[in-house]
C-alpha cells in the first residue's frame, strides 16, 4: 500500500466481507503529539480471539481465493514504521475495530493519498452500508454520513454527476481542513 487512502479500502472491504451494515472511518490528527490515528469500527460478524492473534501473519487468511492476507501486515508495518503502533479488537458477532496510530513527524509516514476517491468508491459500490467518515484535526472537523446525506435526498451516488459531486465536496472541505495542520506533518 503505497498511501492511507489504499489502507482505508483494503481495511473497509475486510468489513464489508464481514457483512457489515455500519462502517466508521475516522482519521484523527493530534498536532500537540504529531500523531494520526486511523481507525475503521464496523457491526460485522467479528472474530474470535484466536482469529485476531493470526491477523497479523501474511500467510493467514480468511479467504478461500488466496492463501495470503497482506493488508493488516502491511496496515502494521506503515504504522510501526513511524514509531506507532496497530491495535486490533473484536468480538464474535458484534464487530472489529482496528486502529492504526501514525507518528506524522516522521518522514517514513504514508501521504493520505486520494482519501476522497476511495470514499465514493466505496459509498457507490455499497449503498446498502451505512458509512460515517470523519477527518478531525485538533479541534477542526469535517464528517460524512450516509444517513445524513439521504435525509438531504442524496442517494443515488451511482449517478455518474451526483457521485462527482460527493467527491468535490469531500475534496473541498478535506483542503479546508488541511489549512489547520501544523507545517511540521509528513502527510500530504
Amino acid at each position: 500500500m503505497v498511501d492511507l487512502a489504499m489502507h482505508m479500502m483494503d481495511i473497509v472491504q475486510n468489513s464489508i466481507r464481514a457483512n457489515a451494515t455500519k462502517i466508521e472511518i475516522d482519521f484523527l490528527e493530534n498536532s500537540k503529539d504529531s500523531t494520526l490515528t486511523f481507525s475503521v469500527k464496523d457491526n460485522g460478524s467479528g472474530m474470535a480471539p484466536e482469529t485476531v492473534e493470526k491477523l497479523e501473519n501474511p500467510f493467514f487468511t480468511t479467504r478461500t481465493t488466496r492463501r495470503v492476507g497482506l493488508g493488516v501486515p502491511f496496515l502494521k508495518m506503515s504504522s510501526e514504521q513511524t514509531g506507532g503502533s496497530l491495535k486490533i479488537q473484536s468480538e464474535l458477532g458484534t464487530g472489529t475495530a482496528i486502529e492504526a496510530v501514525y507518528k506524522t513527524d516522521n518522514p517514513d509516514c504514508l501521504p493520505l493519498g486520494d482519501l476522497a476517491g476511495y470514499l465514493v468508491l466505496l459509498l457507490v459500490a455499497n449503498p446498502e452500508i451505512h458509512f460515517s467518515f470523519r477527518y478531525r484535526i485538533d479541534e477542526n472537523e469535517f464528517s460524512l454520513d450516509t444517513k445524513e446525506l439521504a435525509e438531504q435526498g442524496i442517494t443515488e451516488l451511482s449517478n455518474n454527476e451526483m457521485a462527482s459531486a460527493v467527491k468535490e465536496y469531500i475534496n473541498e472541505n478535506l483542503k479546508e481542513l488541511y489549512t489547520n495542520r501544523k507545517t511540521e506533518s509528513y502527510l500530504c
